[in-house]
């Protein structure tokens, strides 16, 4: 499931992990830890979003997921700056909260994720819907709600508070309590 490059990320304790390893560490939690409420993606779904990828190719990346039937989708998102970052947003679809999680507690760039996760929400239902499967939507009165707690303090930990987090998302927890 990893080459070998990947192998070496993750038993490296100072490099920040890649797409890759992210990804597929996060299949491997929610395959572990069954959470049926949960839907984890992919780093590249929320790229295809921006991208305009056709809806045929959401669908057939994110179908999988089973996304329609979870009221919890769980969105980690790179960010390619001066400093590349990993971090997380946590979409709960009922209560229509975005969590925002950063672990360099930077509150501005999400201005710009947030009008992005917000166009993936309803793509992504409105792809369902035209693959009939019943699904509510409804994209008035969302908030979102930053998680703007500074645990990180070097250039390479975001990527493995990411994965902490999953694993609290996939055992109901808001936060890590690390």
């Amino acid at each position: 499931i990893f080459e070998l490059r990947d192998i070496s990320f993750l038993a490296s304790p100072t490099v920040l992990l890649n797409d890759v390893c992210i990804n597929r560490c996060a299949i491997l939690l929610q395959m572990d830890i069954s959470n049926l409420t949960v839907a984890t993606f992919s780093t590249h779904d929320l790229p295809r979003i921006h991208y305009n990828a056709t809806d045929n190719m959401l669908w057939c990346n994110s179908s999988w997921t089973h996304y329609w039937e979870k009221d919890v989708w769980v969105l980690p998102i790179y960010r390619a700056s001066d400093v590349d970052h990993w971090v997380l947003c946590v979409i709960h679809l009922s209560r229509k909260e975005l969590h925002l999680f950063d672990s360099l507690a930077e509150c501005k760039p999400w201005k710009h994720d947030v009008k992005d996760i917000m166009k993936f929400i309803c793509r992504l239902l409105i792809v369902a819907c035209y693959h009939n499967k019943e699904v509510y939507i409804d994209l008035d009165g969302w908030v979102t709600q930053p998680l703007t707690v500074t645990l990180q303090t070097n250039g390479y930990d975001c990527s493995v508070w990411i994965l902490a987090n999953i694993i609290a998302v996939l055992h109901r927890q808001q936060i890590t309590g690390l």
